[in-house]
């Protein structure tokens, strides 16, 4: 069974698109727990989080939790995890990421099929490789992808960390240093999953939230998507953006 890794600071806006994701799209039948961590939010994204845990528990009985803290770092949060954890395997998710239907499942399929996998990144644009008619490709069969690193989300086997030190927690880098210097079995899922970051969407209202957020000190300035290139990935955000604000506008008429 695998542990479901959330971790929120700020980006309300982000939180509450990310984590419907996160309920909608992932195969709870695989999940042993869920544990939410608010790292002191301050615009109101603990609150909202404090009502959305509590709904969980009533899809997933005493199996949802919500951990308050004031690391202010992911490596932090996540060696905080790690020192608490039964679990043969987590998946880490950060509340800008936006989770397609079947990611779990697809992770585990390449965990399972490559034994000596300890870390395997998920997030879209990674591995894109043009198919014949110039765009990316999608969907299965999956495989692995050896990479020098990967990033802070997709699915890691709770035991590359035990038999390592901890990793190095400064703010929120740390991660990537602790690949280098140690050197777990780590690379990419291949093809990408539909599984892009909202903070580099390069249409509203993700480009006016990104601004503001890295303006408050929650984001980081990434560079936006291709939007010829990475469409294909992010498009389906877009289509629940339309169809949301359809039935907001439906409500008030």
């Amino acid at each position: 069974m695998i542990d479901v890794l959330y971790l929120a600071w700020n980006r309300l806006e982000f939180t509450t698109r990310t984590f419907d994701y996160l309920l909608a799209h992932t195969d709870w039948s695989l999940v042993n727990r869920l544990i939410v961590y608010d790292d002191g939010s301050e615009d109101g994204t603990q609150e909202w989080l404090r009502d959305a845990v509590a709904t969980c528990n009533e899809m997933l009985p005493d199996s949802a939790e919500l951990r308050l803290s004031d690391l202010r770092s992911p490596p932090a949060i996540m060696n905080h995890y790690l020192a608490t954890s039964e679990a043969a395997w987590f998946a880490k998710i950060d509340n800008d990421i936006a989770v397609p239907g079947g990611w779990l499942n697809a992770l585990l399929d390449v965990a399972q099929g490559q034994s000596d996998v300890e870390l395997l990144g998920m997030e879209a644009g990674m591995v894109a490789m043009p198919g014949r008619d110039g765009e990316p490709e999608v969907g299965g069969p999956y495989s692995f992808e050896p990479a020098s690193h990967i990033g802070g989300v997709g699915l890691m086997r709770v035991q590359a960390f035990r038999s390592r030190p901890a990793i190095p927690s400064r703010g929120r880098y740390g991660f990537t240093e602790w690949q280098n210097r140690y050197e777990p079995t780590r690379g990419w899922i291949r093809p990408d999953l539909l599984c892009p970051s909202l903070d580099r969407i390069p249409e509203e209202p993700f480009v006016s939230l990104r601004e503001t957020y890295v303006e408050n000190g929650w984001s980081r300035p990434w560079p936006a998507y291709s939007e010829q290139w990475m469409r294909p990935y992010y498009s389906w955000v877009l289509k629940r953006e339309t169809a949301a604000a359809a039935a907001a506008k439906e409500i008030r008429l």
